[in-house]
């Protein structure tokens, strides 16, 4: 006797697909980000030694 599956599965591998695009676009801006991060602070930083 064989079971038959009642339910799709297109819900779940569609829910599944946009979980991956979004963490992979996070994995891309991530770094991206923390480089701007880096920049600004050194920008910064160069700001406040030549006001002293």
């Amino acid at each position: 006797m064989e079971f038959a599956v009642c339910y799709d599965h297109s819900g779940i591998d569609l829910a599944w697909s946009i979980f991956l695009g979004i963490t992979a676009v996070f994995m891309i801006l991530a770094p991206l980000a923390a480089a701007r991060l880096v920049a600004i602070s050194r920008a910064d930083s160069v700001g406040r030694l030549q006001l002293a």
